[in-house]
């Protein structure tokens, strides 16, 4: 299998990600929002608890709204809540058993975006390919296997001193 960048270097055409602030995403604004607040709950995992108030103010995000993305993640099983004092949020399981794909699930029908054809068509399948079939699959095979196999334990021991912020 060819290493990610091969493959994305290989596509001449505008790829079905979400664009925001003349930036490209993968992610839409709630699973990076969750991705961030996991990191940060993970980094911050010997300290008990995590405040979402905490959480917003250091990452930057909107309280009410991370409040919202918190509240499905316990639903998913991601995080558990404890209410009164000493009381916040806290991974369910340990960080190197939950997956971006598990993530990014919760607020993203994933599986199907994964599945889509690359110009829209309906009809397009491995039996009826559209003109961009062949190139795009080994594209969505590397991107699923990304996010299956990245988890959280992996996301907050990397050096992000090393990443290169486009303006």
């Amino acid at each position: 299998m060819q290493p990610f960048g091969e493959l994305f270097s290989n596509f001449s055409f505008s790829l079905p990600f979400y664009l925001y602030n003349r930036q490209m995403l993968v992610y839409t604004k709630p699973s990076l929002y969750a991705i961030r607040a996991l990191i940060y709950i993970t980094e911050n995992n010997g300290n008990g608890p995590s405040l979402a108030k905490e959480i917003a103010e250091k990452e930057d995000m909107p309280r009410h709204y991370l409040s919202k993305i918190l509240k499905d993640l316990v639903g998913a099983k991601i995080l558990e809540s404890n209410m009164g004092p000493g009381g916040g949020f806290a991974l369910k399981r340990p960080a190197s058993k939950i997956s971006l794909l598990q993530v990014v699930s919760v607020f993203d029908d994933i599986h199907s975006d994964l599945k889509a054809c690359a110009i829209g068509w309906t009809r397009c399948s491995d039996e009826k390919p559209c003109s961009l079939h062949n190139k795009y699959k080994p594209l969505r095979e590397e991107i699923e296997t990304y996010l299956r196999t990245t988890t959280l334990d992996q996301l907050a021991s990397a050096d992000l001193s090393k990443v290169k912020v486009r303006e």
